[in-house]
């Protein structure tokens, strides 16, 4: 049996009765891990998705702005503007994103009760989908780009997916680091010892609270104990394989329902994951949750009010952040060593900068336009990422792909890479704050601090002596 001291005992007894099941104990018998341990793909590495951006922008744009200072130009915001230009004839960039909506299809009938994704008829196959991801990976230099694959549910589509030939293999022996968006329901022993074959990097499941009634109201259906026993394959195949991949995350849409018990989801997961801490070690950041505030028009009646995004940011966040630091106190680390709950892992208010501070964002949430205070001059990410919907039609970005705006064009007329470059001259008029309200926070994240590195070439510009 594999070492899994590393487990809490309550959660070890778990895991160890979870592999005495037939479908675990028929895994062990057929050499199924023997086989992935022998024939595994290791994941592929991320590019820094800030330094895509501005590297490239400074290598097609610094001389020429140089050349406008040189010339007695100093208005930083016009010369701001002229640095993050992307030209409309650019040569394919090189991405660091690429968001692919595999299928409409899902497992959960009914649905997940704020579920609203449309049907959308498939338009790309297996072949299809692996020439998207060819075209990503041309100029990998090493890394990236991240791969985001998601749905409906993915799982469902089988070994198209997680299979030797399937697409997570597929991208990951192309250099890029895939992530799966899954709520777990098929992974079985054999699929998570697939997916490890395969070389995952990152699974994202849904989770949105400790109380098992609550999160299957909010499931639409009798699934918590799937999904949970789902998150514990994965653990289990990672250690009878011997890896720290894939790393799983989880995703917390936050309701009216649930926003109150975020801190018992919290002490769920630090007693379900793997007893270890500090930045850059494997697993670190295991189980630990995504805080998505519920989105859509249709979900407004499950959209918390001003009162409640307050008490949150006032009360419960800060409950659940002393949780954290429990945890790292329980595990010995010193206290001028310990980590705060940052980065992916803040909250929505936290992670990134919104204007008039905390009162304005609270009014703003509880309209539902999360991001509209925290947009940047320019959308400067956008030609280094690309998301496709199940038809194969092509967007910016994974926010306008979700609200269907803006499509850039259909792979099945054109390549990735000739949508993309379509769709700069429009760029100029981005971002808005009806377009891009939704904006995901990952992505305005990558904006502000492409934004503050560019004003800060500006500055150095300016401080040349001419």
């Amino acid at each position: 049996m594999s070492d899994l001291s590393r487990y809490t005992p309550e959660h070890r007894a778990e895991l160890e009765r979870l592999l005495e099941t037939p479908a675990w104990q028929e895994a062990l018998r057929s050499g199924l891990v023997d086989q992935v341990r022998a024939q595994k793909i290791p994941p592929g590495q991320t590019r820094n998705f800030i330094g895509t951006v501005v590297e490239q922008l400074l290598a097609l744009n610094q001389q020429r702005v140089e050349e406008l200072v040189a010339g007695g130009l100093t208005d930083a915001e016009r010369l701001l503007d002229e640095l993050a230009r992307w030209p409309a004839d650019l040569e394919p960039p090189i991405l660091s994103f690429l968001g692919l909506n595999l299928t409409a299809r899902c497992n959960f009938d009914p649905r997940c009760i704020y579920c609203n994704q449309p049907w959308i008829e498939p338009g790309v196959d297996l072949e299809g989908w692996k020439q998207i991801i060819a075209s990503a990976t041309t100029a990998n230099q090493g890394a990236g780009p991240y791969i985001y694959m998601t749905g409906g549910e993915p799982l469902v589509l089988g070994e198209m997916l997680w299979g030797d030939e399937g697409l997570v293999s597929f991208a990951s022996q192309r250099g890029a680091a895939v992530n799966i968006n899954t709520n777990a329901l098929e992974m079985t022993p054999t699929v998570a010892l697939a997916l490890i074959k395969a070389g995952l990097a990152r699974l994202h499941i849904s989770l949105d609270t400790a109380d098992e009634a609550a999160q299957n109201h909010l499931f639409g259906g009798e699934r918590m104990g799937r999904v949970l026993e789902g998150i514990y394959n994965v653990q289990l195949a990672r250690e009878l394989v011997g890896v720290a991949y894939p790393e799983i995350h989880t995703n917390c849409v936050l309701t009216n329902q649930n926003l109150d018990a975020f801190p018992e989801l919290m002490a769920l997961l630090l007693e379900k994951r793997g007893q270890v801490t500090g930045r850059g070690q494997p697993l670190a950041d295991d189980l630990l949750p995504h805080v998505i505030p519920v989105g859509g028009a249709s979900n407004t009646g499950l959209r918390p009010d001003a009162e409640a995004f307050r008490r949150f940011f006032a009360e419960i966040w800060p409950r659940a952040g002393q949780l954290w630091d429990e945890y790292q106190e329980r595990l010995g680390v010193p206290k001028d060593q310990r980590r705060v709950l940052f980065g992916y892992f803040s909250n929505p208010f936290l992670r990134v900068e919104h204007q008039g501070g905390i009162d304005a964002y609270i009014e703003s949430a509880a309209t539902g336009r999360y991001g509209e205070l925290a947009l940047s001059r320019h959308c400067y990410v956008a030609p280094t990422q690309a998301s496709f919907s199940p038809d194969g039609l092509q967007f910016r970005c994974g926010s306008h792909a979700i609200r269907r705006l803006q499509p850039l064009g259909n792979i099945a007329d054109a390549g990735l890479h000739t949508h993309s470059r379509a769709g700069i001259p429009s760029l100029d008029a981005l971002p808005t704050q009806e377009h891009c309200y939704g904006c995901a926070l990952a992505t305005l994240y990558i904006n502000q601090a492409v934004e503050k590195e560019l004003q800060k070439k500006v500055g150095e510009l300016l401080q040349v002596p001419r």
